[in-house]
This record gives structure tokens, sequence and C-alpha cells, in this order.
């Protein structure tokens, strides 16, 4: 009997089954899912005193945030509503100023429809500290340098080192400018590049009237070339002369290297040499090289800067073995003397180093020779080092776009090209 009413339950289930399956109406179309609208925020920058932000609000008809110091915060949505403030808009940037520096601070957004809403994850965020070394990116310092010499002498300055290998967002960025600027106008400028945030940033190498008379190349384009002619003096009477200075570039694979340019057509050629040019002997080239010359080679770095002497060179220090040969002495670069200098290095794993040094008795400094000033980059484990424009040029800006050194004109010069050290976001 039981096993009659199993089979009588089971047909009447399969007849159930096939009654329902020819019910179902083939046109009726399922209701669309409906979206809770959501925000997220995405920290874009932070500096020792505020924090920007990007909300992202998707599928909401509002939207507000509020944030409090500390690592906890927890509100309910009308509460965000009721004390925070609104973002109008899908994507908005909004700076938060007058945080304290090296503290935590949590923020949260909620955003709601009609009829939803949902309260974000709160993001907390550490605002920059007021220590140099913390608000510089990560492989990158920025620190005073002090030496004291056996005759009494004083050098004190600023060197940034970054290591571009090992921190794949920063960016090695000679730049010309038009007109020339100031370093730190032309900080501000640099930002609006899209070549990063500035964090170190250098006067680049000699000009007259404004115009570079250095070699500079941004991107592989060469923006200027370095001088062709040179004044020096020989039994007397000036001479017009060919110079072959130093220019350090990064390459393609990122490592740098230093070479002597002489720019022909518009185009830079690198010499295993300055050629055959002396001032001490006062015996220079009766005519400017070709792409015919012993050694020629079209040199095509990513980047570059040029100004002059070597002073480094594969680690060793040349700085006077290069002075008179480059013809530096004519321009009044007083290489034997100490002065306020500017210079950039490089390695061949990725390593870029700036170094200004005031002089002239401003900020305790009598200033460096470019040998002393060659010293401190062999010190520093730099392969190559080029001399930049010194004296009242020499200017060194920080993270914070501010002058770090004391200028030997007591103001900074407009200069026409810049050294800068910046970090992808």
């Amino acid at each position: 009997m039981k096993k009659l009413t199993a089979l009588i339950m089971f047909l009447a289930s399969i007849s159930l089954c096939i009654s329902c399956e020819e019910e179902i109406n083939p046109q009726y179309v399922f209701p669309t899912p409906e979206t809770t609208p959501t925000v997220t925020i995405t920290p874009v920058e932070k500096g020792t005193d505020y924090i920007t932000l990007r909300f992202s609000v998707y599928y909401a008809d509002a939207c507000a945030y509020l944030y409090t110091e500390g690592e906890t915060l927890s509100k309910t949505l009308d509460q965000i509503f009721a004390e925070g403030t609104p973002i109008e808009g899908d994507k908005v940037d909004v700076k938060i100023e007058g945080l304290t520096p090296a503290t935590a601070y949590t923020f949260i957004a909620g955003a709601k429809d009609e009829r939803h809403g949902s309260a974000c994850v709160p993001v907390t965020i550490i605002t920059a500290s007021d220590s140099p070394e913390s608000n510089y990116p990560k492989r990158m310092k920025f620190e005073a340098f002090e030496r004291t010499f056996s005759d009494g002498g004083v050098a004190k300055g600023y060197i940034a080192i970054a290591d571009l290998k090992s921190n794949t967002k920063l960016r090695f960025a000679p730049t010309l400018l038009k007109p020339a600027e100031t370093p730190t106008s032309a900080f501000e400028s640099f930002k609006a590049l899209g070549k990063g945030v500035p964090f170190a940033l250098t006067n680049g190498g000699f000009f007259w009237d404004g115009a570079s008379l250095s070699l500079c190349i941004s991107d592989g384009e060469v923006k200027s070339i370095a001088t062709e002619l040179a004044y020096p003096t020989v039994n007397g009477s000036q001479i017009i002369a060919y110079p072959v200075r130093a220019a350090l570039g990064q390459m393609a694979d990122g490592s740098f290297e230093a070479t002597w340019v002489y720019c022909i057509n518009n185009k830079p050629y690198s010499f295993p040499s300055p050629l055959n040019n002396d001032e001490l002997t006062e015996t220079y080239m009766s005519a400017p090289p070709t792409t015919s010359t012993a050694g020629a080679t079209l040199w095509e770095p990513k980047q570059a800067i040029g100004g002059g002497p070597m002073l480094v060179y594969k680690g060793k220090n040349v700085a006077m073995d290069y002075y008179y040969r480059e013809i530096m002495n004519t321009g009044g670069t007083a290489g034997t003397s100490r002065q306020p200098r500017t210079a950039v290095g490089g390695t061949k794993d990725g390593k870029v180093m700036l170094l200004v040094c005031d002089g002239r008795g401003n900020n305790g400094s009598n200033g460096l020779t470019l040998s002393e000033m060659a010293d401190i980059f062999v010190e520093m484990g730099m392969d190559y080092a080029i001399n930049l424009d010194g004296g009242g040029s020499s200017a060194i800006i920080g993270y914070n776009g501010q002058v770090h050194n004391m200028p030997s004109d007591g103001s900074q010069r407009a200069v026409p090209t810049v050294v800068v050290i910046s970090e992808m976001q």
C-alpha cells in the first residue's frame, strides 16, 4: 500500500511540473535589478597641512563627506548628510587644508538616491611630516651638506639624490623655459606640463641675455643646442673657437652617461674628448667638428642637460683635466677658486644627483672649486657628473616650492633651463 501511495504522489508531481511549464508566459520580462549608489575616495596629493581627495560618485542623486582627526570614524548615512559637506558632480577633487602635519585623518562619504543610501568604507590618510625626508618620494633624498677644508674654507649647500630605477615613478626632467623664469616660478610652471609633481629643481646650463647656450633635451626632443662658439684670447687678441663641452643624459634604458657634445645641424654629436682645444697652451681647432670627425657619433638620450666642464667620468674626478680643454676659463667659470656652484651627476644604474653650493659668504659658505665639487660626486658614488651654470644663478628648490639655498645675487636670477626631479602620480 505504501509503495502504491508513493507511486501516485510521484506521478502527480510530474503532472504538476508539466502543467507549470505550460503556463509560463514566454513574453514575461524580468525587472531590471536596482543599482545601489556608491562613492569612492581616492587620495590624489598630500602635503604637510593639506590633503587632496578625489570623490567618484556612481548612481546617486546626492553625496556628502566629513572627516575627523584619528584612525576611526563611524557615522550613519543621515549623520553624514546632516553634518558633512555636499559634493556636486560625478568626479570631484577637493583640497582640504589647515590639517596637522604627520597626523592621521579619516574621511567618510555617503551617496543616496530617492530610495536607497550607501555609506562608503572610511579612508584613513596621514599628512606629510614637517621633517624634510618625509616630504619626498620613496628612493629620493633632499638634504643639506657641509664640508670644511684644511685651509679653513667652508662649503654649505644642498644635495638631492633619486633612484629612478627603484622608484619607476620618478623622472629626470631637463626643461627649457620660454621666456626665462626664476627657479621658484619654474617650479610652479612645471606642474602644468604633465610630467609629474616636482620635488627638486635647480638652474640648468649657461645662457646669455635670457637664451640658453647649453644643450637641453626633453623626451627625446632637442630644445636648445650647445653653444657652437667661444671667444678665448690668444696673444692679446680675441679669436673664435669651437668648444666641445660636457653633457649628461639619461638613455632609453634608464642609465645615465656623460659625454662631450658639439651640435651639428642642430643635432648633438658625441665625441670621446673635447678634441683639440686647450686654453693652457692656447691651441684651438681651426674649424668646427663635423660628422666625419674621428669619433663623432649621433647622441640620442631621452633626457639631457649640457654645461661644462666634465667633473666625473667613469667614477673619477676629471674636473681639472678638462676645464681648460672645454674652454671654460674664458667664460668666467673660475674653476680653481671657490664659488657658488650647481652640478648634476648620474650612475649607470639609474641614480641622479643634484648639488647646489652657496658661496661668497652667503649662508656662511665660501663655495667650492670644480675639483672639490667633483670629489663630492665621487664620494656619493656617481659615475658621471658635469658642472652647470653657477654664481648668482645657483639655486635649488625643494618639495614646497621654496628656494633652500641663498643665491649670491641676493635674489634669484631668471634662467632659461632647469633640471627637475619629479614623480608621476
